[in-house]
């Protein structure tokens, strides 16, 4: 009955839309009856403010199809992963995917178009969890198809992105759309808790509790990973114009001490302040966290053991190629350390360049020396200017400012020593380069200034310690 009534409520909020840019098209045309030329086109104008955003959207949405993406994850090519596949849906009384398609993002999905099911797992994802979190997630999607949840998926998905597309406009006429909007998305929240509670428990009944609960708290920070290892590594790659081999780098990325430790640390912390609307399909994390245990509580407690093997060699069998072309890489084949001589100096001196134009902007300077005058004088945030995202605590802009400013001037030390020919650039999985000096003492950059940008008083040390190293100009 509500799943109806959010439907209804759905079409409403286009029938709503049209009816007030009829009826401004009407008052228009009568104040044009009138001799009033001045305020009719006015209303025209006033309606095609309301109602082009409006019809745009649905019109976008109305087109838009899903649609097959990623690399083909085949039966012959990965037969065990598509064991587990049908496995688990028969355990959620369904029948399995007939495609499933490795993606470039931290997620999963499932969706049909004309009776064809495709499953999408994401790379970061199929490569980070362990079997027994896979399973939970591939448990999920499934019962997902077990419940009828996407027969309606295809309709229900483009009203929906029409509806956020024009309630999203700034004008809403007076909020009126937005708050026929807002109004569905509350009737509807009740029904995407259901599909999640039932997709939740088909999932903690194939894979166990525990399993379940660390795929959730799992999947954020394997998305954080994936976002750094493309934008440090992976960029490497596209500077150079050449392939080194992504998914041996992705699993070095993962398996490093530095890296296992702070994904751990971020698990709570990114479960914890992970925001929530009633435009949101899903309940946050903790939520879900939070029925799962109560679950728990109904079935007893009786605690399940997990697959710790590694899900990484079910992705055995997938060319290189495929892989470069999910994340946008092209080019002849190289090493890792190749790849990092060779274009190790271009992309730190582009990140130098970003710390040296806000140097400019802020008026604080370009020079390195500018830089530690400003973190001694307590102006950091001067170089990172007013945060985009108003909801951000003071805490979170600060620790934010911290860490883009400690990772850009890092680059610029590496930057300068490196044109000075005093230093190397090696590939450091922990934190992308190690400097290696002429001595061969090994240098983190980002360890070498952090102290600097995390306390003032810390500066002068900071600022000796480079000069020991042959920084000039401090």
């Amino acid at each position: 009955m509500r799943a109806a009534l959010a439907l209804v409520m759905l079409a409403g909020f286009f029938v709503l839309a049209v009816g007030i840019v009829a009826g401004l098209g009407v008052l228009a045309a009568v104040l044009f009856e009138r001799g009033d030329d001045s305020g009719g086109w006015w209303l025209l104008a006033l309606a095609l403010v309301v109602g082009g955003p409006t019809l745009f959207a649905v019109v976008t949405a109305f087109w838009a199809r899903p649609r097959a993406e990623g690399a083909e994850l085949t039966r012959s090519a990965h037969p065990e992963l598509w064991r587990h596949v049908d496995e688990l849906a028969r355990i959620a009384g369904t029948r399995s995917p007939d495609e499933i398609r490795l993606v470039d993002k931290a997620n999963a999905g499932v969706w049909e178009r004309r009776g064809t099911r495709y499953m999408e797992l994401g790379l970061p994802w199929l490569a980070g969890m362990t079997i027994g979190e896979l399973r939970s997630v591939l448990a999920h999607e499934l019962g997902h198809y077990g419940g009828g949840h996407t027969r309606l998926s295809a309709l229900t998905s483009r009203a929906q992105h029409a509806l956020g597309m024009a309630s999203r406009q700034d004008f809403a006429f007076f909020g009126v759309l937005y708050g026929w909007a807002r109004l569905y998305a509350l009737v509807a929240a009740s029904e995407s808790r259901k599909h999640e509670r039932f997709a939740d428990e088909v999932s903690v009944a194939a894979s166990g509790r525990e399993a379940s609960v660390r795929s959730l708290l799992r999947g954020g920070p394997l998305g954080v990973a994936w976002q750094d290892y493309k934008s440090w590594y992976v960029a490497l790659a596209v500077v150079a114009g050449r392939t080194p081999p992504l998914l041996e780098g992705f699993r070095a990325y993962l398996d490093h001490p530095r890296r296992v430790h702070q994904l751990r640390e971020i698990e709570p912390l990114l479960a914890a302040q992970e925001p929530k609307s009633v435009f949101d399909s899903h309940p946050p994390i903790r939520e879900r966290v939070a029925t799962i245990a109560r679950f728990s509580q109904l079935g007893g407690g009786v605690a399940e053991a997990v697959d710790e093997r590694s899900s990484w060699p079910l992705l055995d069998g997938l060319p290189p190629e495929q892989v470069a072309a999910l994340v946008g890489v092209q080019g002849p084949p190289i090493g890792w350390e190749e790849l990092a001589a060779l274009a190790g100096p271009v992309l730190v001196r582009r990140q130098a360049d970003l710390l040296r134009h806000a140097g400019r902007v802020s008026k604080v300077g370009e020079t390195i020396a500018d830089v530690l005058r400003a973190l001694e004088g307590a102006q950091l945030h001067k170089l990172t200017g007013a945060p985009v995202d108003a909801s951000l605590t003071r805490e979170e802009v600060h620790d934010a400012a911290v860490e883009a400013v400690t990772e850009l001037l890092g680059c610029m030390v590496a930057d300068l020593l490196v044109t000075a020919n005093r230093a190397t650039l090696e590939l450091n999985w922990g934190g992308l380069f190690v400097l290696r000096m002429a001595d061969g003492a090994a240098v983190y950059p980002d360890d070498l200034v952090a102290p600097a940008v995390r306390d003032a008083n810390r500066v002068p040390e900071v600022r000796f310690a480079l000069q020991n190293l042959g920084v000039n100009g401090l």
